[in-house]
């Protein structure tokens, strides 16, 4: 656990003087940190939805061999 929030805090600074060092302006402490947020907000919803496809497509192929074996035990 504590290796994976030292990652995320490494890359939310990481993401922190990206989004720094792309403007031509300094930016403050809190307008970093609100585009790291969104960046890694944005990121976890992508990787979300992601997981809900695949737990979908996981959903599906287990009932259908559910089925298939409810047929094969019935005789069918």
């Amino acid at each position: 656990m504590r290796k994976t929030t030292m990652g995320v805090a490494a890359l939310a600074l990481a993401l922190l003087c990206a989004c720094s060092s792309n403007r031509n302006e300094p930016t403050s402490l809190k307008e970093g940190a609100r585009d790291v947020g969104t960046a890694v907000g944005t990121a976890a919803r992508e990787v979300g939805h992601g997981v809900k496809k695949a737990g979908k497509e996981i959903g599906e192929a287990a009932k259908e061999g559910g089925r298939a074996f409810r047929d094969a035990v019935h005789g069918d």
